[in-house]
């Protein structure tokens, strides 16, 4: 059985300004994906072809080297390699990349966040809210702690070192829960919000008896 992706659209390219340095937004090369069957088949049998939207952009490391999916649900991905010399990150509908060594990228949020336990916080504007909340401070037990994405958030904990916007950006996310076991008092953690901004913080306390307090210190760019 074989399937075949049906071409509707072509990939376009933008540029947009970053700080003071061009970066170049790429779109996914299409809006929605065809996977259907192509075996031919006896008279009276016909197939009914998956349609899917774009689902989600990443940036993963495939064969030693960053490349750029765009995912459409179950009808699978399209990719193409990230840029020659360039980071890139993913946003809604596509990738921004910038040439590596460029200015820095512009800041939309930081500073410090104490999050108590089962309350949620946001990082693209930062804060202890439930409104657009990037993550749920899990208690299970009470020494059984967790990072749970929501609303679409993910979270890459790689080696726990300062990685910054760059380093972020290539980063392998997920949007399974991390045990605070896993990321102890110094560690620095990579996140891709909910809004598909590229951020970063480090856990600089978690407080003793119970329940205990979450305090962070964090950074997410445009």
């Amino acid at each position: 059985m074989r399937f075949l992706f049906k071409i509707a659209a072509i990939a376009v390219m933008l540029t947009a300004g970053v700080g003071v340095a061009k970066a170049d937004t790429i779109r996914c090369p299409l809006d929605q994906a065809r996977r259907t069957i192509t075996d031919n088949l006896p008279s009276g049998w016909w197939t009914t072809p998956m349609v899917n939207r774009l689902s989600e952009t990443k940036v993963q490391n495939i064969g030693g080297k960053p490349a750029l999916l765009c995912i459409y649900g179950t009808s699978g991905s399209v990719q193409r390699e990230a840029p020659a010399g360039q980071a890139c990150r993913a946003i809604p509908g596509g990738f921004q990349c910038q040439a590596s060594g460029g200015a820095a990228p512009r800041t939309a949020a930081t500073g410090g966040l104490d999050i108590p336990q089962t309350y949620m916080f946001d990082l693209d504007r930062g804060g202890v809210t439930q409104a657009g909340a990037d993550f749920w401070f899990q208690a299970e037990t009470a020494s059984l702690l967790y990072l749970v994405p929501r609303n679409g958030a993910r979270i890459g904990v790689g080696n726990r070192s300062n990685r910054g916007a760059a380093g972020c950006a290539a980063a392998r996310f997920t949007t399974d829960r991390v045990s605070l076991r896993d990321i102890p008092v110094g560690s620095y953690v990579c996140v891709r919000t909910n809004e598909g901004r590229i951020s970063q913080f480090r856990v600089n306390a978690i407080s003793g008896g119970s329940p205990k307090t979450l305090s962070i210190g964090f950074t997410t760019w445009q």
